[in-house]
């Protein structure tokens, strides 16, 4: 039996508030802990005003969690974020080798990239369409970079600037680290 009780939805439970507690007690998960949190107070009789100040859950997130505990019981708990496979890849590792080959050899001709070029070849070539920034991403995955130096300033302070490099970490994409790694073994 489902009830809307200030807002947010209760419900009579299929286990005590003991059963809750154990949860938040044994779990080692944050988020898990959390969800056990509220649900042991909302058993335990609170009302549900008072289990959202507790616990600092919007009637939104408790309607949320209520809803899975109901659909799958304690196991609507748990976090399920780790199941999340993330956006697809804007090219696919045999797309980026491809780039990377023609990157090479163009190069080696004498040819000179920037995001712009690889940006129209990804689109005349494989007919996808690439953010310029992400382009750059792709030249830095294949070891290129601006062939351009910026501008210096005359005050500035070579020493500082060369531990601020040292201090950047590179910002591959986990594809992008895999398909160098294929590269840099052929």
């Amino acid at each position: 039996m489902i009830n809307y009780t200030d807002g947010i939805r209760t419900a009579t439970f299929q286990h005590t508030a003991e059963d809750f507690w154990g949860i938040y007690r044994r779990s080692t998960c944050a988020v898990e802990r959390r969800r056990s949190h509220l649900l042991a107070f909302l058993a335990e009789g609170k009302s549900p005003v008072e289990a959202l100040q507790l616990t600092g859950y919007s009637y939104q997130g408790a309607d949320k969690i209520i809803d899975a505990y109901h659909k799958r019981g304690l196991a609507g708990l748990k976090d399920q974020r780790q199941h999340n496979s993330g956006a697809p890849t804007l090219l696919s590792d045999a797309e980026v080798l491809l780039l990377a080959r023609t990157i090479r050899a163009d190069t080696a001709a004498g040819g000179v990239w920037n995001g712009a070029r690889v940006q129209s070849w990804v689109k005349q070539e494989l007919d996808k369409d690439v953010h310029l920034s992400r382009c750059y991403e792709f030249l830095e995955a294949v070891r290129f970079s601006l062939q351009v130096p910026r501008p210096r300033r005359v005050e500035a302070d070579q020493a500082a600037q060369e531990a601020f490099k040292k201090k950047v970490s590179q910002r591959w994409s986990k594809q992008l680290e895999r398909v160098l790694k294929e590269l840099d073994e052929r």
